[in-house]
């Protein structure tokens, strides 16, 4: 256990570092990383790399065909066989042009820009522990390993095979994705996340001559909107949302073709399995009609299983020791760490305290989110969970 004297130590050099934090979370705000945007997304990694090269860490770049790719980074005297993942993504769900209406600014204690919470925050709390680790002389036994992709918003597609094979090597996993809610939630639930695209094919006919001959697609695609409807689960945090649709050609038309996307949010892998079944088993309602519905889950829930539970016990000691009072929450939306969690202990949220991701208000709490960068540094310091 580390010493208490110890403890404020690092509190402190947290809360002294404000300006070191603020300097380099500005820059990586400023630099716009929209989804797909490979240039950006590029300068933005060769800005994190020259931190990392800083601190004696040895980057690789791996490029993509629709984003910047990711960065894996190791320390270069690393020569030990037991390692933690440290998790991140540098994209952002804003277009090119938000700064100019949502610039970097603060009123006191609060920050806002594009992506400040969701999550440059977390990139620039990352840099700084690893800094403060290493100007105190604060070695880990179990070494980091920093991984950081830029499709994380877009679904990580490119990324995930490269992260599922990391967890497999990795003692834990910390996700460095914002906390939940203004009081700083770690998030030790997600929700598994699902994508449907549903095709429907009926009969086209002129809606004025011979309307009876036709098989609209339209209102066979109203039917089944009711009936996904109908599986959403409130009370066992199940949701079903149709958030798309298309069809038709023009009023005086009989709509021979429609279509939906559907998003789907589950908390547990059962439950996951049967509403994929479901779905997929849907029939049509009209005669003549045909449905044709694909897709399945693509990031998994991030459950409290045992391994889980014993890092979030971790993080509650150490929040004590630091006088944080830390609680847990279950977040809708998916993470990397849902992936990490298939294979290894994660502890995801662990970044910036603050509200308003993917909104005009996204903001974050300074002090608040120092003080989780302390908690970051004693997570880091853990010997090897058995």
């Amino acid at each position: 256990m580390i010493p208490k004297a110890e403890t404020e130590t690092i509190l402190n050099e947290c809360l002294s570092r404000e300006q070191e934090f603020l300097t380099l979370l500005e820059e990586l705000v400023n630099i716009e990383t929209p989804p797909g945007d490979i240039s950006s997304h590029e300068k933005l990694f060769d800005r994190i790399q020259k931190e990392l090269e800083s601190l004696d860490y040895t980057t690789n770049h791996y490029p993509s065909k629709k984003s910047g790719g990711q960065i894996l980074s190791r320390p270069d005297a690393d020569h030990g066989s037991v390692y933690q993942l440290l998790l991140g993504h540098i994209d952002t769900v804003w277009p090119e042009g938000t700064l100019e209406k949502m610039p970097f600014n603060n009123e006191g204690n609060v920050f806002t820009g594009p992506g400040i919470y969701d999550m440059k925050a977390g990139i620039s709390m990352m840099i700084l522990a690893l800094k403060i680790m290493k100007d105190l002389d604060l070695e880990p036994t179990v070494h980091p390993v920093l991984f950081i992709n830029s499709d994380e918003e877009t679904g990580s597609r490119e990324s995930v095979y490269r992260i599922k094979n990391l967890a497999r090597t990795m003692n834990r996993a910390y996700v460095l994705e914002p906390s939940l809610d203004p009081d700083g939630k770690l998030k030790t639930r997600r929700k598994g996340v699902g994508h449907f695209d549903i095709e429907i094919k009926g009969v086209s006919s002129h809606a004025g001559i011979e309307p009876e001959k036709g098989r609209s697609a339209i209102v066979e695609l109203s039917y089944l909107i009711q009936k996904l409807n109908e599986l959403n689960d409130p009370e066992n945090g199940i949701s079903v949302n149709v958030g798309k649709i298309g069809g038709g050609t023009n009023t005086n038309v009989v709509a021979g073709e429609s279509s939906a996307a559907v998003d789907v949010r589950v908390l547990t892998k059962k439950d996951a399995k049967r509403i994929k079944q479901k779905i997929l088993e849907i029939e049509p309602t009209t005669p003549g009609v045909k449905l044709n519905i694909s897709g399945g889950f693509k990031r998994p829930p991030l459950v409290r299983n045992q391994r889980n539970r014993k890092l979030w016990k971790e993080a509650l000691r150490i929040g004590k020791r630091l006088d944080l009072k830390l609680t847990e929450g279950i977040s809708g939306g998916g993470s990397d760490g849902s992936y990490t969690s298939q294979f290894t202990a994660t502890l995801d949220g662990l970044g910036a305290v603050g509200d308003g991701a993917h909104s005009p208000t996204e903001k974050i709490f300074l002090d608040k989110t120092l003080e989780r960068t302390a908690l970051l540094i004693h997570l880091l310091l853990l010997p090897e969970l058995e």
